[in-house]
């Protein structure tokens, strides 16, 4: 049956050996996005054999002491505008650098910001 000339295979068998094909194909995309699907549960499991290392050996954990005054800076808390502000002055320093001619923070037009790496 599976040798045969591609001219002695009917449309029955055909049909038949592309839903074979389909169903297996479905099946194992079903089992793919179900074992990602548990992959969220893994990092509470470590955390909690981790906690159980902790409380076995007896080690209490380590407080850090923060300044009474200051409150941490998150990046989500910096207003956007004052970025792009920051970038287009930076960048009209350096078109008056490089050109002599002074150019108005005001007039550029910043389309994208990418962040470069410089290597040593």
């Amino acid at each position: 049956m599976f040798l045969q000339d591609v001219s002695e295979v009917t449309i029955p068998e055909a049909l038949v050996h592309t839903g074979i094909s389909m169903g297996i194909v479905f099946t194992v995309l079903i089992l793919i996005s179900f074992i990602i699907f548990l992959l969220k549960f893994v990092p509470v499991l470590l955390s909690g054999e981790k906690k159980k290392k902790a409380a076995s050996s007896g080690a209490a954990p380590v407080k850090t002491a923060e300044t009474p005054g200051k409150a941490p800076v998150s990046t989500s808390s910096v207003d956007n505008s004052q970025i792009v502000a920051v970038i287009a002055a930076a960048i009209a320093a350096q078109m008056e650098e490089e050109t002599g001619v002074k150019t108005a923070a005001d007039g550029l037009v910043i389309r994208s910001i990418k962040k470069r790496t410089f290597s040593n």
